[in-house]
């Protein structure tokens, strides 16, 4: 930690509050993650649901290897293979990774495998002969969720594999009651690992969608016409709108949402969302708004910015002098 950052996160902690318009003597100060010397762009996929474990990737050479973050020190997968790329794609409080393996023949991508990891082991997860297999999220008992072949499937913690649905699209999240968040070119569904009813959730979206603390949020025409974003629950139940008609990143928490919103001139603007309103962020640089970002009860904002030395992951801590 920085300076006079880790006594600010306390406090921050403590009140769980949003910085506030306000705050004249208090800004977001931007803390780079470290990463591997010699690694080109560097890219977040994934954060655990209290933020304190992040896994990304990094372009080293030929291949690519994934990366994570521990309370911000950097931890390195070792090599799954020779002539493999690993991409780290969830990781869960305890540091439970779900990902996958691109196998390489005579320098080429041949096959790709699904892992679970931890503790400084590779656990690949059943997939048949002749198949692919990915994994895309984890929960905090350790249950990962993927495709196999194209088809949604369950690899849980100490039990056999489990087909949840056929063509069912790219996996979002697993909530730790078992309920798999999917999207495809027909929409969202939530689907119950225990047999439950599938739930789809309204509209399907327009552009980016993302999951975050058991939350979908997803663009969608509001009835004025306007875009705007709409925060449903697992049950399909749509909790909130908030007008924030770029990207949302994620929700804390306290409820309090980060996203972007489109000015007149069409620039993208950074904004924090609350019940009492909307606060603009300021920082300089600004996080990319391209990548995998999320906001953590402390209001610290993770994501990535570009430099000279190309794209590297960030936290933008809320620091008062």
């Amino acid at each position: 930690m920085k300076r006079v950052v880790l006594p600010c996160l306390v406090v921050l902690a403590s009140l769980v509050a949003a910085p506030q318009a306000s705050a004249a003597a208090c800004q977001y100060t931007k803390q780079d993650l470290p990463v591997p010397a010699g690694v080109g762009d560097v890219f977040l996929n994934g954060g655990s649901a209290n933020n304190s474990r992040i896994v990304g990737q990094a372009q080293a050479g030929s291949y690519t290897q994934t990366l994570y973050w521990a309370n911000g020190t950097l931890r390195q997968l070792p090599p799954a293979a020779p002539d493999a790329s690993t991409y780290g794609f969830d990781v869960n409080n305890t540091g439970v990774i779900a990902g996958f393996v691109v196998d390489s023949v005579n320098g080429i991508p041949a096959t790709t495998r699904a892992f679970r990891y931890e503790n400084g082991a590779y656990e690949f997860l059943e997939t048949d002969a002749g198949k692919d297999s990915a994994a895309r999220a984890v929960n905090q008992a350790g249950d990962v969720a993927g495709l196999h072949g194209g088809d949604l499937y369950l690899w849980p913690r100490g039990g056999a594999r489990k087909l949840i649905a056929a063509q069912s699209g790219q996996v979002m999240g697993i909530s730790d009651d078992g309920k798999i968040v999917a999207r495809s070119s027909s929409g969202i569904k939530v689907f119950d690992v225990g047999g439950g009813p599938v739930v789809t959730i309204p509209g399907g979206g327009i552009g980016t969608a993302v999951m975050d603390n058991d939350r979908v949020f997803l663009v969608a025409r509001a009835s004025s016409g306007e875009l705007v974003t709409s925060e449903y629950d697992l049950n399909g139940v749509k909790v909130a709108e908030h007008p924030v008609n770029g990207r949302t990143f994620g929700r804390n928490g306290s409820g309090t949402v980060w996203g972007t919103y489109s000015q007149p001139d069409a620039t993208r603007t950074h904004a924090l969302w609350r019940s009492t309103g909307r606060t603009d962020v300021v920082a300089d640089p600004m996080p990319l708004e391209s990548v995998y970002s999320d906001i953590t009860d402390a209001a610290t904002l993770i994501g990535t910015h570009r430099t000279d030395q190309g794209v590297r992951p960030a936290r933008w801590l809320w620091v008062c002098s």
